[in-house]
């Protein structure tokens, strides 16, 4: 299996973007600016993914570029709105990250595999075998609630960090997520030894993209405004899997 995790990034000057590629046992992990250029040029050599997960918002084919999507609605309410809030991304800057998104997702599907197009569907993806990674949920659902309440107030663009060292630190992403995801033993040590924001975003992509692959993660949304692909629901706390029903019954009554 050939798997892509990709932090976008949204910088026009900065290296901002982390590219994570594996290719059987061997995995290039990657820093580099916003540019197709720029980014291609860290991809190996006729590497083709049989799926990639992106981290941006991205659309099912043919839906209006405004429309509002209840994955994002149902992150930003309670428990999840001080733990893992996604940005609002039919407006402003987020309008901006959606289309940035839109981009991205061209420009990598071009490194999709031929015999991977056919199964594009089952993604709903306007690409292909593309799905959209949210870092900051995937790592917060698997903490405990009592990781949140002893938290210190972060900074915004901290929590993202925050989230990766507890989740190394409790061993939620090594010995939990390496009993559902056979991947080769350079991904884990590279999750725990990564210090770098953009390459650590890449590898919690990277582990998005493997759960797609398998067909054990947990989508969040609908076919109007698409999905968050996030670890398989057994494996989320308590608090998360709650929280994320009281959401939807919320959303349904309004």
């Amino acid at each position: 299996m050939k798997l892509m995790g990709v932090d976008i990034g949204f910088s026009k000057t900065g290296q901002t973007t982390g590219i994570a590629c594996l290719d059987g046992d061997k995995l290039n992990l990657s820093k580099t600016g916003t540019s197709w250029e720029s980014r291609k040029a860290q991809i190996p050599v006729g590497f083709q993914a049989n799926v990639i997960a992106l981290d941006g918002p991205l659309l099912p084919k043919g839906v209006n570029e405004l429309v509002r999507r209840r994955c994002e609605f149902l992150f930003i309410r309670a428990p999840f709105w001080n733990r893992c809030k996604p940005g609002l991304s039919h407006f402003g800057f987020g309008l901006e990250l959606r289309r940035a998104a839109a981009e991205a997702g061209a420009q990598f599907s071009h490194l999709l595999a031929d015999s991977t197009r056919s199964t594009h569907k089952a993604f709903v993806s306007c690409c292909g075998p593309i799905v959209e990674a949210f870092p900051n949920a995937f790592l917060a659902v698997l903490l405990p609630e009592e990781e949140f309440q002893s938290a210190t107030k972060l900074r915004r663009g901290q929590r993202f960090d925050w989230l990766y060292k507890r989740a190394v630190e409790t061993g939620r992403l090594g010995s939990t997520l390496s009993k559902e995801l056979d991947l080769p033993g350079e991904v884990w040590r590279r999750l725990s030894a990564e210090i770098d924001h953009e390459r650590r975003a890449a590898l919690i992509c990277l582990l998005t993209a493997a759960f797609a692959a398998q067909g054990t993660a947990h989508k969040v949304g609908d076919a109007e405004g698409g999905w968050f692909w996030l670890p398989p629901l057994f494996l989320w706390h308590y608090w998360a899997r709650d929280g994320l029903r009281r959401a939807e019954e919320k959303l349904r009554s309004k």
